[in-house]
């Protein structure tokens, strides 16, 4: 993909009805490297009742979406139950918000009984223009538009726009405060995030000091994403090797090439040499090599192996100068990383100083890394030869 690719990161800030243990609102935020979703729901009430509600209504549009389901259709079925939920005592009901964001920016918001959302620019703040439409007999708010680098969704439940609600006059603050309020503060030079907690405080303080109702603002803020490209391990033929790394060097984002044979045919492929850094003995030292256009090359089973060791530890403790802690670094900075693996088989990787060190093969430790990268919060594919 040559196309720059924009990362939605999201600043969540809750408050619950009267300091109860459990909020009434819930969310959800899925990310794949084609889009990121943003589900907000309002529990009907609050306390346990209005949270399961919640989070039935989210967890039920999330596996709608994710099954291939438009997100109007999604939301159809959804609000067929928000419906009967009308009319029939004991079906969960709750108002909601869905954001669906593509990687270039392009994103849809539907909200369903919810305050309008904002949108944040250059220019300010400004409520979102929106159309109604009729979905399984509910109405229904859609917003579209374009978000590029710097710009920002801002989604609340009634909770924030209510706020104030049988102590001033009219229903509250209303989305036009919140609005208003959240340009005073950027015009002042907050951050969105300084901003939105401003908002909260607001809010509470309009409604006497405590919250009268669960409260939820959300921050979806449009960045230029950071990626990441591991390439490690030979192609199982040799006849895929020029492919194989022509497509990982076609990627956007940082180039890293872990293995000192597939270091080799990449340096083969683009006519560069291939240049010795650093060679230590201690096993704690990978070697670290150099190839004109690559970030970082270095061993292969070994460094990866000890950067899973460390990802979960603090960055700032990590050593200076090692190729471990800057591909650990370079992992943890990042939003996309794509990992390119060989599936030709290693002869040492069976050798017994390899187990007696617990070092895992490639395939074993690639697998490792992903699932932890992925509870890290990464958007993490495999490319496999």
């Amino acid at each position: 993909m040559t196309a720059k690719w924009l990362y939605i990161e999201d600043t969540i800030q809750q408050a619950n009805k009267m300091d109860n243990m459990i909020c009434g609102d819930y969310y959800l935020c899925q990310r794949t490297f084609e889009h990121t979703i943003f589900i907000l729901c309002d529990g009907l009430g609050s306390g346990i009742k209005a949270n399961i509600s919640a989070t039935m209504c989210a967890h039920r549009l999330l596996w709608l979406l994710e099954s291939g389901i438009s997100l109007f259709k999604s939301s159809e079925m959804v609000l067929a139950m928000m419906h009967k939920a009308r009319t029939q005592a004991d079906i969960p009901y709750a108002a909601f918000t869905v954001a669906w964001v593509l990687n270039n920016g392009q994103y849809k918001v539907l909200s369903y009984e919810s305050p309008s959302p904002l949108l944040v620019n250059k220019s300010g703040a400004e409520i979102m223009a929106q159309r109604v439409i009729s979905l399984s007999e509910e109405p229904v708010k859609e917003s579209t538009g374009m978000l590029r680098d710097g710009e920002a969704l801002v989604l609340m439940t009634d909770g924030v726009t209510q706020a104030g609600l049988g102590k001033t006059q009219g229903l509250g603050w209303g989305v036009e405060g919140v609005n208003y309020y959240l340009n005073t503060a950027l015009y002042r030079g907050k951050s969105l995030a300084q901003a939105s907690q401003d908002i909260m405080d607001k809010a509470c303080q309009l409604s006497g000091g405590v919250f009268a109702d669960d409260a939820s603002l959300v921050v979806l803020s449009c960045r230029q994403a950071k990626v990441l490209n591991i390439m490690t391990g030979p192609p199982v033929y040799p006849s895929e090797d020029e492919s194989f790394v022509r497509d990982f060097l076609s990627r956007e984002g940082y180039k890293v090439v872990c293995g000192s044979t597939t270091a080799d045919i990449v340096s083969r492929v683009i006519g560069k040499p291939v240049e010795i850094l650093s060679l230590s003995s201690s096993f704690a030292q990978p070697p670290r090599y150099k190839i004109e256009g690559i970030d970082l090359v270095t061993e292969g089973a070994v460094t990866l192996n000890q950067v899973y060791n460390i990802l979960d530890e603090d960055p700032d403790n990590y050593d200076n100068g090692s190729c471990v802690s800057d591909l650990g670094r370079m992992m943890c900075h990042a939003d996309f990383i794509n990992f390119f693996v060989g599936g030709a088989r290693n002869p040492s990787h069976n050798n017994i100083s390899f187990k007696q060190l617990g070092v895992l093969p490639r395939q074993t430790i690639v697998n490792l890394l992903v699932q932890k990268l992925r509870d890290m919060g990464k958007i993490v594919l495999e490319h496999y030869r």
